[in-house]
């Protein structure tokens, strides 16, 4: 007896609604104005001192989101039975940087938690590093390499033309977002690549949920 594997679909509605929870969860809870990337340390830390609740929410919703990306990822959203040594290759790389997107995003997650738990009582140069960090880790990194993990999708076997059109636009967006680190309005690729690929997971989990439960794929096959 096999055992049966999370839905990818499950994943991907957990990684999407999740991570939409945060803004009006966390910004019910908020106070002031979110301190924009590069402002003075002193007055990050004054901003996350009066909202540690909302870092505390932030890192809970973000982690749950993870997981649910960990889900897709430990699926069979890209792992087909290819023979072209260099799809095969591009599958690979696809679910090495989806494990690199999930760890980034949890990475994010747990030091929202850490500022919401020392920003009170830490020093302004440490409360301000941890935020940088987990800036950068749910931001540039977890987008850059969940574009790498859906481009991945687009070459993998038996999908549709569609599928596989969505996840190339979507994919292409989120790796876009690396410009953001040299050029401020290419910052606009982050949560734009970011939402193209989540809504492109849940498509192709539907897809996938659709043809197994239609036609059980015989062994050895891809099953859509």
């Amino acid at each position: 007896m096999t055992a049966r594997t999370p839905s990818p679909l499950l994943g991907a509605l957990l990684f999407l609604l999740f991570y939409l929870a945060v803004s009006p969860v966390a910004g019910a809870f908020s106070v002031g104005d979110l301190p924009l990337p590069g402002s003075p340390p002193a007055q990050v830390q004054e901003y996350l001192a009066a909202n540690t609740t909302p870092s505390l929410l932030t890192g809970l919703l973000q982690g749950v989101s993870g997981l649910g990306l960990a889900i897709v990822v430990a699926g069979p959203l890209t792992r087909t039975t290819a023979t072209e040594p260099a799809r095969g290759r591009l599958e690979r790389l696809g679910r090495v940087a989806g494990w690199v997107a999930v760890a980034a995003i949890l990475t994010s997650a747990i030091l929202s938690v850490v500022l919401g738990l020392i920003a009170e009582t830490a020093g302004t140069g440490v409360v301000a590093t941890v935020r940088s960090v987990s800036f950068y880790a749910g931001g540039v990194t977890h987008v850059v390499a969940l574009g790498v993990f859906v481009l991945s999708i687009s070459v993998a076997h038996g999908w549709s033309r569609s599928v596989r059109v969505v996840a190339r636009i979507a994919g292409s967006l989120a790796v876009l977002s690396l410009l953001s680190i040299a050029i401020y309005y290419a910052s606009l690729f982050l949560p734009l690549g970011r939402l193209a690929c989540m809504v492109t997971l849940v498509v192709a989990g539907t897809a996938y949920h659709r043809a197994r439960a239609a036609v059980p794929a015989a062994p050895g096959t891809a099953p859509w």
